[in-house]
């Protein structure tokens, strides 16, 4: 079995640190796995993406042909990400805006989801989540990463289980950190179970943020 992941965002999402995650929990399921990372200017803001190859790869990097599953933790980096390849087959999109350096360079306004949409959506199942405000109620902002993952875990559209992943968080993060996170894992498979069935499919001209 292969099977491509894109994470995107910014610098201070953790974006790094959800691909560690992904790739530790599906090693621990017993498969290969390569992880790469591309920063921009992360300390200040810019965009961060990480590729996880999980199955008999040689190279680092996804091809431009096709990515199995985009997590993105910004909104137009998920667009970004989409973008970068020919096909997309799900996206789990937060729908966070965070301006980008670019923009306040140049003094423009950030984009309109439906233009984003028009421009770069069409043809991905796209699931909009509102990831920041489960984060807080799990106790941290910064949670946002792994509340992405509970998504998608919960949509069963990853090639691990949970075990492995609560497994990884209880590796990875201390004390009141650890609870944060793994509640952020429940909210967001939680979420999960309630939205299989409202499914944002951009196949659709007329779709919409949910």
């Amino acid at each position: 079995m292969t099977y491509n992941i894109r994470l995107a965002g910014v610098g201070g999402q953790g974006i790094i640190t959800a691909g560690n995650i992904i790739s530790e929990a599906a090693m621990r399921s017993g498969q290969k796995v390569i992880m790469s990372e591309i920063h921009g200017l992360s300390q200040r803001g810019g965009s961060v993406t990480v590729d996880v190859r999980i199955g008999d790869y040689y190279g680092p990097i996804i091809s431009e042909s096709s990515c199995d599953l985009v997590i993105g933790l910004e909104l137009i980096e998920t667009f970004r990400a989409i973008e970068s390849f020919e096909n997309v087959g799900t996206a789990l999109m937060n729908t966070e805006k965070i301006n980008p350096i670019s923009l306040s360079m140049h003094r423009k306004e950030y984009p309109r989801f439906e233009d984003l949409m028009e421009k770069y959506g069409m043809g991905t199942k796209i699931y909009p989540v509102e990831a920041g405000e489960m984060a807080m109620e799990a106790g941290s902002s910064k949670a946002v990463n792994v509340v992405m993952i509970g998504v998608a875990l919960g949509l069963n559209i990853f090639p691990m289980n949970a075990d492995d992943v609560v497994y990884v968080l209880k590796d990875t993060f201390p004390g009141k950190k650890l609870g944060i996170n793994m509640k952020a894992l429940e909210l967001g498979i939680a979420w999960s179970g309630l939205m299989k069935t409202n499914i944002h499919d951009s196949s659709h001209k007329e779709a919409h943020l949910l």
